[in-house]
């Protein structure tokens, strides 16, 4: 089944149940928290041992980093931000030792955070290399161009925790650590340059790009770490276990974006949904508070909707997806059990400098909102609007002021409505990775970014395996064309007996084609099968491989005409029956485009071939065996004329004679001698 994301309505944005304490009343000078603990459902659980590995962890981090000595606003954050503590909520089960290495990490990426806020573009680069040069060679310092002779104290940390981590973690948890700490560095180097340059980003692009800013998807593969396992490839990429891994990363870093907002603010980050929502959406302050927490109480909701849709690998692996599932569940509730100490440390660690009057000396308030009707859920949303939970599935616009307004908000509607185009043809296997060029999320960026994940042999060979049937199309339009000419005698020398029959053996040829390609697409998802890819579905995915293999050869006893519309049924059925198995996870995530376009291919060779025939031959659409049955009829009217003639009086027919021209004879009936 697709997985059912978050569902907004574009008129209204329902909020999370609040809590509400009698510490003040609301007021412009206030700033309300919405309760999201409460909304909560999952069990939160404490690693006996965390107390003491978050001192140690902390320690590490103290001694080996010379700047925190320095600098004692980073020292006091570093405390404040309690990063061993979420460790050790987060990553409950885990041994004491990989509960070190993990919250090492976490209190390492914390500290990036802050070090990276202030960095041009240049000095996040510069910051970027100098840690992954140190993470893939691990064994000794690779100074690289631009890099100082001596190692700068992030990278000598990162080799540090690093080389802990290796000696237990297994090959594909580590690529994906690499992989994922590699799109962090890129994303805060967008980030940096948008801070140098004075931009805002809009809402759309900041949330592409704080799903990687957020750090969250290297503590991801920590989950599996911790947990000792290592998932297969094809259950990381499978849509449900995506959507849940980016609703996990969605929670985390827009809740971040409530309870960071007042140390963000006061050094004046606008990387922040609050900062947007206020300048781009007309949000004040509170309701830009209230509708972030909307958002995050949607996304539980529609976290705990998504693990009920995940598909079954056979009990052990079941088993090891479970423990992974609880981990991101831990994350969830340990995030909201520590955000608020957090929060109430960064507005006494920036009370100072605070430039919102509302945190200068207002108390804490938390209320309970009058109900408001939450939007309804699409009942069956593709897998698509789990990529971008706001992007493109609700604007999130004021209404229009001008006439230019709503010129500018149809073109962004239509832009958006191609977008989703591109999805639907994608399968909906769209990913969410952060996009340093708008241009890339147009019909045509969507498009070109799935195409070009398609293998080149499979590329090339698919494109080479439809030349036939392109040639069988366009070979059927050049006879028909002559069958016309010559049936109509506009050319001589060319027999209309014999441009027909080479026009029916080329239309044969493209419905047998046809049906060689049809079974095949079907045979293809035989073989997914047995190699059990995205799991085995048993006899599902034989029916459906089994279903375009009668349906061609079906088509083989047809009419040609016939034949040929019969296969574009097929055809346009099969795929979408692939789109949905793309969505499910039992074909790769280009496979629905790929079949889309052949589809297209195919669909444009048919309606030509019958337009052709139908219109442009010499059948003029009546098909070739009406056509046929004509130049009988003429033959036989010119070998078998009809007579006329008139016999007065009664009349009878008698057989004509053995050598007669015709079967029975017609003459006067002798009355006469009827009577004797």
């Amino acid at each position: 089944m697709p997985c059912l994301p978050i569902a907004f309505s574009r008129k209204t944005t329902a909020r999370p149940k609040f809590l509400q304490l009698e510490l003040s009343k609301p007021s412009t000078s206030t700033f309300i928290l919405p309760d999201l603990v409460s909304h909560c459902p999952f069990t939160l659980t404490y690693h006996p041992d965390g107390d003491d590995v978050s001192r140690r962890s902390v320690a590490w981090l103290e001694t080996r980093c010379p700047t925190l000595a320095l600098n004692a606003t980073q020292r006091n954050s570093l405390h404040g931000l309690q990063a061993g503590e979420l460790t050790a909520y987060c990553y409950n089960t885990t041994t004491p030792d990989r509960l070190r290495v993990v919250s090492d990490f976490m209190n390492y990426l914390f500290h990036l955070d802050n070090i990276s806020d202030g960095m041009m573009m240049r000095e996040t680069a510069m910051l970027a290399n100098a840690v992954m040069n140190a993470i893939w060679f691990n064994d000794q310092y690779k100074p690289t161009k631009d890099q100082p002779t001596d190692e700068i104290s992030a990278a000598k940390l990162a080799r540090d925790f690093w080389s802990r981590c290796i000696t237990q973690c297994r090959p594909g948890t580590q690529a994906r650590f690499k992989e994922t700490l590699h799109s962090f560095f890129e994303a805060i180097s967008i980030q940096a340059r948008d801070r140098e340059q004075g931009i805002i980003p809009d809402l759309e692009s900041y949330i592409d790009l704080r799903r990687d800013t957020s750090g969250c998807k290297p503590c991801w593969a920590l989950i599996e770490y911790a947990l000792d396992i290592e998932l297969p490839d094809f259950v990381v990429k499978h849509p449900v276990v995506e959507a849940l891994n980016q609703g996990t990363n969605d929670l985390v870093t827009w809740s971040n974006d409530i309870f960071s907002y007042c140390s963000e603010q006061a050094r004046g980050d606008t990387h922040n949904m609050i900062v947007i929502l206020m300048k781009y959406h007309g949000h004040s302050l509170q309701s830009a508070v209230d509708h972030v927490g909307s958002l995050c109480a949607q996304t539980i909701d529609a976290f705990c909707e998504n693990k009920k849709h995940l598909p079954s690998w056979g009990p052990e692996l079941d088993a090891t997806i479970e423990r992974y599932i609880g981990g991101l569940q831990d994350w969830i509730v340990g995030l909201q059990r520590t955000s608020l100490p957090i929060f109430t440390a960064m507005i006494s660690l920036f009370r100072p400098v605070l430039r919102t009057a509302a945190f200068r000396s207002a108390p804490l308030a938390y209320r309970r909102p009058p109900p408001i009707a939450r939007p309804a859920c699409l009942g069956a949303l593709s897998v698509l609007s789990q990529k971008r939970f706001v992007a493109s599935t609700v604007s999130m616009r004021p209404g229009s002021q001008s006439l230019e307004h709503a010129a500018t908000n149809v073109k962004e509607e239509l832009g958006n409505s191609a977008q989703d185009l591109a999805k639907v043809i994608a399968g909906a296997n769209v990913t969410g990775d952060s996009v340093a060029d708008s241009s890339a999320d147009s019909f045509i960026g969507i498009t070109s970014k799935i195409a070009h994940q398609v293998p080149q042999p499979i590329f090339v060979l698919g494109l080479a395996g439809g030349l036939p049937y392109i040639a069988a199309s366009a070979t059927t339009l050049y006879l028909a064309h002559k069958a016309k000419v010559a049936t109509g005698g506009i050319a001589m020398g060319i027999d209309p007996g014999v441009a027909l029959t080479v026009l029916d053996q080329a239309l044969n040829f493209q419905v047998t084609y046809g049906a060689v390609m049809l079974s095949f697409l079907g045979a293809l998802h035989w073989g997914m099968e047995m190699t059990g890819y995205g799991g085995y579905k048993g006899y599902s995915r034989l029916a459906l491989g089994t279903a375009p293999m009668l349906v061609a050869w079906y088509t083989l006893t047809l009419e040609p005409m016939t034949a040929l519309v019969t296969q574009w049924i097929g055809y346009t059925g099969l795929w979408y029956a692939d789109s949905q198995a793309t969505m499910a996870g039992w074909t790769p995530k280009w496979y629905s485009q790929y079949r889309f376009y052949l589809s297209i291919l195919v669909g444009t060779c048919i309606i030509g071939s019958l337009a052709g025939t139908s219109y442009w031959g010499p059948v003029a659409g009546h098909g070739l065996l009406t056509h046929d049955l004509d130049l009988l009829r003429d033959e036989r009217k010119k070998t078998m004329p009809i007579r006329q003639g008139r016999v007065q009086g009664p009349i009878e027919a008698v057989p004509a004679g053995p050598d007669a021209e015709n079967f029975t004879r017609i003459h006067k009936r002798d009355v006469k001698h009827e009577g004797h």
